[in-house]
C-alpha cells in the first residue's frame, strides 16, 4: 500500500477497527472516538444488511464527525476564495461522495481487522485538538495516524488527518490545483463528480 491510500483509508480505518485504549486518563475526544467505534462495526458486520444499505448507514454516521465544508476548503487552497457559493455547495458535495465512497469502501474490505492503538500523546490547542493513533494493518503495516479535529458544541470534528506526516488535504490539494488549472473549477467539479475515488485497495 503506497502512502496515498494510506492517508485516503485511515479515517475508516481507524473509526471501524477494535480499539486498544492506553491506561491513561483520555481526553473527550478520544472518548468519542471509541464510542463511535461500536457502531460502524456493527454496520459493517451486519450480514443481513446488503453493501448499499451498509454504505448509506455508513454515510449517515459519518456525517456527524467529519466537517465536509472545511475539509473542502483545506484541500483546495488559495483557490477556494474564487469559487462562488453555488462552486463551494457543488464541490463539497462531489468531495463528499467521493470520500464516502472511499470510506464505506474500504469499512467493508476488511479494515474492521485491522489493530488501532490510541497513543498517550496528544495536542491540545483549546478549540483545536490533534490525537495519535497507531494502525496495523492485518498485513502487518504500521502506521501513525493523527487526527485533526476541533470542538463543536459537544462534539469533535474532523478536518484533516496525517499519516506518518503525509497530510490528507496536502495530498487532495496538489491535485485539485493541477484540475483547476488545467480544467477552470467547474471543470474540476465535472471532473470530480464524474471520476469518483478510483477503487479502493485491501488493506
Amino acid at each position: 500500500m503506497n502512502k496515498l491510500m494510506a492517508v485516503l483509508l485511515a479515517a475508516p480505518v481507524a473509526l471501524v477497527a477494535p480499539y486498544a485504549a492506553a491506561e491513561t486518563r483520555q481526553h473527550p475526544a478520544q472518548i468519542q472516538a471509541q464510542q463511535n467505534i461500536d457502531t460502524v462495526l456493527a454496520v459493517a458486520r451486519n450480514g443481513s444488511l446488503s453493501e448499499q444499505q451498509k454504505i448509506r448507514r455508513i454515510e449517515g454516521y459519518a456525517d456527524g464527525f467529519l466537517d465536509y465544508g472545511r475539509i473542502s476548503a483545506l484541500a483546495v487552497g488559495l483557490p477556494w476564495r474564487d469559487f462562488s457559493a453555488k462552486q463551494k455547495t457543488d464541490f463539497i458535495a462531489a468531495f463528499k461522495d467521493m470520500m464516502i465512497s472511499m470510506y464505506a469502501r474500504s469499512a467493508l474490505m476488511g479494515a474492521a481487522d485491522a489493530q488501532v492503538k490510541l497513543l498517550p500523546k496528544i495536542t491540545d490547542n483549546g478549540n483545536k485538538v490533534e490525537v495519535f493513533s497507531e494502525i496495523r494493518t492485518k498485513k502487518g503495516s504500521k502506521y501513525e495516524v493523527a487526527y485533526q479535529l476541533y470542538r463543536a458544541g459537544a462534539v469533535y470534528k474532523v478536518y484533516n488527518i496525517r499519516v506518518d506526516g503525509v497530510s490528507l488535504v496536502t495530498v487532495y490539494r496538489n491535485q485539485f490545483n493541477e484540475l483547476i488549472k488545467q480544467k477552470s473549477i467547474d471543470g474540476a467539479i465535472a471532473t470530480l463528480r464524474a471520476k469518483g475515488l478510483k477503487k479502493a485497495e485491501p488493506l
